[in-house]
């Protein structure tokens, strides 16, 4: 029987903590997401599993001001899943310890390395094509799932719907990427 997911996040709180070692102040909740601060560094990381794409998601951001999405800088690891069918499973009962060394490298390279400047021109361009990318990532997935109904004999009305709805979004986008580069839409 798993554990509970606070103890999942303890197991791998504790890990983590000694990853990163001493100037570190450990998470204060005992569950998702897990949030570690260098008050020296005015660096906080956040850890916190992707259940969907089944593995772990680090976000490191100013501690003096979280919530600026401009200055984040982002981490990502995949954990060896053999044994478990999901990623709470690997996290429930798996060894967070075989993950060790793995995880200080990311680490190491999140927080060494200095967060994004904030960007005081915005470029519409440079938005729209992140806006875009953000899209494609998002209408991936999805397709993901209505593969996936397909195989296994479900429902797919509904995920085709969606599918329809950000492939729509996605060609107004691609229209303005295009039209901020000078390519003329015939289209439009």
């Amino acid at each position: 029987m798993p554990r509970t997911t606070t103890a999942a996040s303890d197991r791998l709180t504790a890990v983590v903590a000694e990853v990163l070692g001493t100037g570190w102040t450990p998470p204060t909740e005992p569950d998702w997401p897990v949030v570690f601060t260098n008050e020296a560094a005015d660096l906080q990381l956040t850890l916190y599993p992707d259940r969907r794409n089944h593995r772990l998601v680090f976000t490191a951001a100013s501690a003096d001001n979280p919530d600026d999405l401009a200055r984040e800088r982002f981490g990502k690891y995949t954990p060896d899943l053999t044994g478990h069918d999901t990623i709470e499973s690997w996290l429930a009962d798996g060894d967070p310890d075989t993950a060790a060394d793995a995880l200080a490298v990311i680490l190491q390279r999140m927080v060494e390395q200095p967060l994004p400047d904030r960007d005081t021109r915005p470029d519409p361009l440079e938005h729209e094509r992140e806006r875009l990318a953000e899209q494609a990532r998002e209408l991936a997935a999805h397709t993901s799932y209505f593969a996936a109904g397909l195989i296994w004999h479900q429902p797919v009305g509904d995920e085709a719907r969606k599918l329809a709805a950000l492939a729509q979004n996605m060609a107004h986008t691609a229209t303005r990427v295009d039209e901020l580069r000078g390519y003329k839409n015939p289209h439009h």
